[in-house]
């Protein structure tokens, strides 16, 4: 439990305006303790906590924060909670518990940033007003963040997350500005600390940073290809698909020995892309063989148990815990690939037996 004693005793010295030598000699102990005390380094004795409160005029639960302790371990329920339900892909539902939550505890920087990230994460359509609204809000709310928080940690968190709710609003000119704040990602935590340590903690941070980094480099790769056409990156459908091809070489070499596990996921919609980026470019027979593998990922994704350690040699100290995973869905992955598959793009091929396999075998291993 943390106790809050140290800045209590700074404020109250400061609103008496004594020195930490002048209240030193008031309480008779030295100087030393006091600066020790108030830096959180030490704690007075037990039997001198009612002497300093009724110094101040104070009782002894506000000498320690016991205020601050219980406001502390009730937002940290509700932090739980927000995982719990984030895990889930109920993002509504941790709205509407970070929104009362933060009326309550309305200087809560960590409540404010879980407040501000479900609002933007919340999947109801790029292009509609709610999402651009619920943008908006959250970008307010990182603005006052930064504006009042001195937790560094949280500060560059919602710095970074201050450009996606920019660009998500459509407020390009402040999200390049806020990017421009940010370090490279050269000079990001990771990266650094992998030059830092040693041995098992090497080991781990450098495969974190693998794993990590290959869901980067999917990204990047993602976006080259623009699929949708919103970027005009200018690549013939052939091309897109041998983009996306290399995404999903690169999972085979960070997992090869087939541990996707979460990385399911990231495959079964790679494949899914490349079999709708095939029927526009009216090779029918890839788009089948894609769509089929589409489905074998997802129904993969959806029968990893909870905890899945990895076996691959680049990632072989790290494990897959859907507890540390958050979606905005509550969908299965089949579920969701099931949902693609009614497209009018999948038109030129939804009589082949092929594709009423898969449609079959979606509908079969939906939970």
């Amino acid at each position: 439990m943390t106790l809050y004693i140290g800045e209590n005793l700074k404020k109250q010295r400061k609103l008496k305006e004594l020195t930490q030598e002048q209240l030193a000699d008031i309480l008779g102990v030295s100087f030393q303790s006091i600066s020790k005390w108030e830096r959180g380094e030490g704690y007075p004795d037990i039997e001198m906590l009612p002497t300093i409160a009724e110094y101040f005029g104070i009782t002894a639960d506000e000498l320690i924060g016991m205020n601050n302790v219980r406001e502390a371990a009730d937002a940290e329920k509700i932090l739980e909670q927000q995982k719990e339900n984030l895990s889930k892909g109920l993002i509504r539902e941790n709205i509407e518990l970070l929104a009362e939550a933060v009326k309550v505890h309305p200087n809560n920087y960590e409540l404010l940033t879980q407040y501000a990230m479900n609002l933007s994460f919340l999947a109801v359509g790029y292009q509609s007003e709610e999402y651009r609204q619920n943008n908006r809000k959250a970008a307010r709310i990182a603005e006052r963040i930064l504006a009042e928080c001195t937790d560094t940690k949280i500060r560059n968190r919602v710095q970074a997350e201050l450009c996606s709710y920019y660009q998500n609003s459509g407020e390009a000119t402040k999200a390049l500005e806020a990017a421009d704040k940010l370090p490279s990602m050269y000079h990001g935590s990771e990266l650094i600390k992998m030059n830092i340590f040693k041995g098992e903690d090497l080991v781990r941070m450098t495969q974190w940073n693998i794993r990590h980094l290959a869901n980067v480099f999917c990204q990047c790769l993602q976006r080259l290809a623009d699929m949708d056409g919103q970027n005009d990156t200018g690549y013939t459908w052939e091309q897109k698909i041998e983009i996306y091809r290399k995404a999903i070489a690169m999972f085979d070499i960070v997992f090869d020995k087939g541990d996707y596990n979460d990385c399911f996921h990231n495959l079964s919609f790679l494949h899914r892309d490349i079999s709708i980026m095939a029927m526009r470019a009216g090779n029918f027979g890839l788009a089948l063989e894609n769509l089929e593998k589409a489905a074998e990922y997802a129904a993969e994704m959806d029968g990893l148990p909870d905890v899945k350690p990895h076996v691959s040699l680049l990632v072989n100290k790290l494990e897959y815990n859907s507890a540390h995973n958050g979606k905005n869905f509550s969908d299965t992955t089949c579920k969701m690939l099931l949902k693609h598959l009614p497209d009018s793009v999948f038109d030129g091929i939804r009589d082949d037996p092929r594709f009423k396999t898969v449609e079959k075998f979606l509908k079969e291993h939906i939970k």
